[in-house]
């Protein structure tokens, strides 16, 4: 349950020094039931306290503004801004949490914990309602709205975000700050091993984010955060449940539940789920009309139809303990997920007899297995210097079976460790930041006859260091991180390689409502195993591929400005960015005569008819703009009318000329959100502008427009509270393809589907 609403009641009474104030304040959620043992703390400041049993605190401060970081573990960790006066006031101030939500929420994937209004990067934030009402089947479903964000789907089951035109071993994934140790990034067909349902908030980083995460995350970060490991302690009972229904569209059939409990002292938690989905129903037929003129055949009919094999079942489960105490919190989580998937697009246009059996049976699937465990500990001022110390720790025993029918194809293996350290430091001329360092340790395998990675181990040591200083209405924010990579591919010899990277950034307040952003980074990759030395034929994009071992580092250039912006109720935020890249790591497409040399030099014969991908290098630039914009129709006491409005330009080059493949085109947005007490709708029709600035051997996609509709209806009582919702997404039943997907002209989005659900929260 996330706040809602916060009541700061402030009363001055007298004070033991001259020009202090006491000042009071409650929390409440949106229920109006009390907050209770929020941790809330004046930044900046040694001043700290915590909410009684009934949500009430108090803080002795001198009269000025001040920012309250308050931590309430699964209800939310936001910033909230009060004014300190030396006078008494005549009533209590009221501060709604409603109000510019996303701009108050921490994002947490930044360690020095700012809202996004105050990074000198860009960044996106998700969670509450809006999160609940946008959930999908994958990560990159839930974001693909958002300004310069999209989707490399493989099918409805895979759903890896795609940030800028950027996406696989450039986008980094995490979960509360530690990596992700899947196999994601290995094939477009392999799912991202988080579940959707089971998360609190999630963040976005646009633009180079590796001083923090490494060379993985060169095109940004998405975080994921939940309440598996709770530093905020639970006193007594608290969860809930969500069940979702889908139409025949999709047939989804999902359940989560969540229970946590505990006291002041030991917080524990538990979670499960259970998802379903049958194969969706596409609005017209499986191939675009694009692949059907190339292959020189007919479009064989319109209207909806059934999009083989894309059927996804999935089910998991967490449990978290976590132990607090004045001198910090440790914590430790177990986390499992199961799940099958269908991968269509296979044999689409070969000419056989129709199956007689289920896709189940004749079909390619994944059959995907997880456990992940977590130790994370943080301790509060462990010396004189030090203001807090946090550790992380990750094990991830990850594998998943490509079946083809009953028989296993291909097996991946991926075992991979993490340790992530780092203190800040108090604060020292003003400047405040961290240093630390990240080590890691990939085991990864591919076992079976369709296994064109050969197996490796992947050592990371790394170390970083991030400041920043605020000069009066300028904020300044510099950082490097020197980072080594050994890597240890069979057959092969070791590797070793060193990259740096820089960062320099600026916040300037002209006042609290306009700021202007500044951020420059220079950013290094290491080639992953994949490119290096892939040889063989992959299945899931149906090429035949071959990596090139003497690839080097890939370095990138960018800047990115911001303008955010907030007037009368006016918001908004837009951004520029330019990101040059030199040694652009890219598969280009090369003649198949029928033969072509392994990485050793010696000839192999392969099928003619795959297309040839050979990866490359070559100086390449991308550059965007992003606009979001939010104007208020009507505001009172009846009902709240809003607009809002969005757009993003994305231009990917190589230098030769030629495009970068898989780019998405530009799309412009607009949306009407309604609320009214208890009731709030959204409206959001979003046009894709046609892409026919393609890549070699890669087809356009025709535009399309998307028009979707989420309405939900609060039921509070007392101690919880009920949310009904709906949701209809592409009701105008638009054959949607997107131009990141690998199989985008084999497998549209679904067409007009509704899901009704209920979430109870006690």
């Amino acid at each position: 349950m996330n706040i809602r609403t916060i009541f700061l009641a402030s009363t001055l009474v007298s004070a033991s020094y001259i020009g202090a104030a006491q000042f009071s304040g409650k929390l409440v959620n949106h229920s109006q039931n009390p907050i209770i043992n929020a941790q809330i703390v004046v930044r900046g400041t040694n001043v700290e306290t915590r909410s009684d049993d009934n949500g009430n605190f108090t803080l002795d401060l001198a009269a000025g503004t001040y920012t309250l970081d308050i931590k309430a573990g699964n209800q939310g960790h936001f910033h909230q801004s009060i004014v300190v006066s030396d006078t008494a006031q005549q009533s209590p101030e009221i501060v709604h949490i409603d109000d510019n939500h996303d701009r108050k929420l921490v994002i947490t994937a930044n360690p020095l914990e700012h809202t996004r209004l105050d990074m000198a990067a860009p960044a996106i934030v998700l969670s509450g309602d809006e999160l609940t009402l946008k959930r999908a089947s994958g990560l990159g479903d839930i974001l693909k709205l958002e300004p310069g964000m999209s989707v490399s789907s493989f099918g409805p089951a895979v759903s890896r975000p795609v940030i800028r035109g950027l996406s696989g071993g450039r986008v980094l994934m995490t979960i509360n700050q530690m990596t992700l140790q899947d196999a994601s990034t290995t094939s477009a067909d392999h799912d991202v091993s988080v579940e959707p349902l089971l998360v609190d908030q999630i963040e976005v980083i646009k633009g180079p984010a590796t001083l923090l995460y490494g060379s993985g995350a060169i095109g940004g970060v998405v975080n994921v955060t939940d309440a598996k490991i709770n530093p905020s302690g639970n006193i007594g009972l608290s969860g809930g449940a969500e069940l979702r229904l889908g139409d025949s569209a999709t047939s989804e059939r999902s359940i989560v539940a969540t229970l946590n409990g505990g006291n002041s002292r030991w917080a524990w938690h538990l979670d499960g789920y259970n998802s379903e989905y049958d194969d969706m129903t596409i609005p017209s037929h499986a191939e675009s009309h694009y692949l059907l003129e190339l292959e020189g055949e007919e479009e064989e009919h319109a209207g909806s139809t059934t999009l083989e094999n894309s059927f996804a079942d999935s089910n998991g489960g967490s449990f978290g303990l976590t132990y607090n105490n004045n001198w910090g919190y440790l914590g430790f989580s177990v986390n499992r997920i199961n799940k099958l998937y269908g991968v269509p697009g296979h044999g689409e246009h070969e000419e056989e007899e129709p199956a007689a059996e289920p896709h189940a049976e004749e079909g390619v699937a994944i059959d995907l297995n997880q456990t992940r465990y977590d130790l994370q500990s943080e301790i509060n001022a462990p010396s004189k210097n030090i203001a807090r110390w946090f550790i992380g720790a990750s094990y991830t025993d990850y594998r998943h079976q490509e079946l083809e029918g009953d028989e296993i194809g291909t097996e991946f293996n991926n075992e991979a460790y993490e340790l992530r350290s780092f203190v800040q430091h108090q604060p020292l001329d003003g400047w405040e930041g961290i240093v630390g360092l990240q080590i890691s340790e990939r085991d990864f395998s591919a076992i079976g006859e369709e296994a064109f990675v050969p197996p490796s181990t992947t050592k990371v040591q790394s170390l970083f260091w991030i400041e920043e200083k605020s000069f009066n209405q300028l904020k300044v924010e510099l950082g490097a991180r020197i980072e080594q990579q050994n890597l240890a591919v069979s057959n092969f010899t070791s590797r070793s390689r060193t990259g740096v990277s820089l960062s320099a950034g600026t916040v300037y307040s002209f006042d609290d409502r306009n700021k202007l952003a500044f951020n420059f980074a220079r950013a290094e990759r290491h080639p992953s195993v994949e490119e290096g030395f892939s040889f063989g034929e992959h299945a899931a994009t149906q090429t035949f591929e071959i990596g090139n071992p003497e690839l080097e580092e890939e370095h990138s250039n960018n800047i990115d400005i911001s303008y955010r912006f907030s007037h009368n109720q006016w918001e908004g935020e837009i951004n520029a960015y330019w990101n040059q890249f030199n040694g652009f790591i890219y598969g280009d497409y090369v003649a198949n005569n029928g033969a072509v040399l392994d990485l050793n030099g010696q000839i192999i014969f392969i099928d003619p008819d795959l297309p040839v991908v050979q990866y490359r290098q070559d100086d390449a630039a991308i550059r965007g703009v992003e606009i979001q914009v939010k104007v208020p129709l009507v505001d009172d006491q009846a009902f709240g009318l809003s607009l809002g409005l969005m757009a993003d330009f994305i231009e990917a080059e190589l230098e030769n000329g030629a495009y970068l493949p898989r780019i998405p085109p530009m799309k412009l947005g607009a949306a009407l959100h309604f609320d009214r007490d208890n009731l709030l709708a959204d409206l959001n029709i979003v046009r894709y502008s046609k892409q026919d600035k393609q890549a070699i051997n890669e087809l356009p996609t025709d535009g399309f427009t998307i028009m979707d509709l989420e309405v939900a209806y609060r039921i509070n009582n007392k101690g919880s509270e009920t949310l009904l919702f709906l949701r209809g997404k592409n009701l105008l039943d638009e054959e949607a393809r997107d131009h990141a997907s690998f199989i985008k002209d084999l497998a549209p989005r679904a067409g007009r589907n509704w899901l009704a659900g209920v979430r109870y929260q006690f």
